[in-house]
This record gives C-alpha cells, sequence and structure tokens, in this order.
C-alpha cells in the first residue's frame, strides 16, 4: 500500500495526522497545490483505506478514565466458539481500547482505560471468569510518556 503513496500525499498526511479536520484549502496552500486536486487525493487515499477516518481525542481524565493498563492474556483450553464468542462480548467494551494478538508466553495483549481499580478487577474477572478462564497479567501504567494517537507520526516531528 505504501509503494501508491508518493511524496504530495505523504505531505497530506503529515498534515492530518497532526489536524484531521484541516480542510482541503488550507492543506492546498501548505503544500503547493489546488484545493481540488487535494480534495481528489484525499478521496482516493480515503477509497483505498490509507486514510480510515477521522476522530476526535478526548481526555481520557474529562471521562473518569483514570487508570491505564495493558493485560496480558494466555488460553488454558480450547478457543471453541462459545469461549471466542465471551471473548468478542469483553473487546466490545468502551474500557477496551486496543487488543492485539501477539507471539511468545501470551496469546493477547489488551489496553484498557477505567475509572477505577474496581472496575479493571471487574473487567480482569471477566477475561478470567468461565467460559473464557483466560490467566491474566496486568501492568498498570503509572505515567504515559508519549501516545500516538493515530499510530504513526509523520513529518519533520517523526
Amino acid at each position: 500500500m505504501s509503494d501508491d503513496l508518493d511524496a504530495l500525499d505523504l505531505k497530506i498526511l503529515t498534515v492530518l495526522v497532526k489536524d484531521g479536520r484541516a480542510p482541503a484549502t488550507q492543506i492546498a496552500e501548505r503544500i503547493g497545490l489546488s484545493r481540488p486536486a487535494v480534495a481528489d487525493r484525499i478521496e482516493r487515499l480515503e477509497r483505498q483505506g490509507i486514510i480510515r477516518g477521522t476522530t476526535t481525542v478526548v481526555d481520557p481524565a474529562a471521562l473518569g478514565r483514570n487508570i491505564t493498563a495493558f493485560v496480558s492474556c494466555r488460553i488454558n483450553g480450547q478457543m471453541t466458539p462459545q469461549v471466542w464468542k465471551a471473548f468478542q462480548r469483553v473487546l466490545k467494551s468502551d474500557e477496551v481500547l486496543e487488543a492485539h494478538t501477539v507471539a511468545g508466553d501470551d496469546c493477547y495483549l489488551i489496553k484498557v482505560r477505567t475509572g477505577s481499580i474496581s472496575s479493571l478487577n471487574d473487567l480482569v474477572s471477566r477475561l478470567t471468569a468461565a467460559p473464557l478462564g483466560l490467566s491474566t497479567r496486568t501492568t498498570i501504567v503509572m505515567r504515559t510518556h508519549c501516545e500516538k494517537i493515530g499510530g504513526v507520526v509523520l513529518g519533520e516531528d517523526a
């Protein structure tokens, strides 16, 4: 997919990563293209799935989500359809931010944000209780030094 990106596409993405609401006119002025050309490129990048959407980033503390943790999970038995369905229910919780299948001793790494240690314990209990019965190891974040919301940083600050 990145082979399809030229220097102008990268400049557009650099602006949009920093400000997803930047108007095409502003982007055009910054990178030296016409507004219609920028709009066409953005539309193509969206169609190709390179731009997957725009979002509003809300301070978790404003919502009372002061606890960030990573929960490493290991399957103890078989991933039956019933277990998979229960796992999917937990992942749909608004406290779960990310879930990844990982290599190594664990099977999954889940990033969560909760309002309290008690609610973190409740979430972990859902992972360890039947029918899931996962083994877990929880790491609570003491302080976040860097969090790249879009997953990547482009441009001179990268």
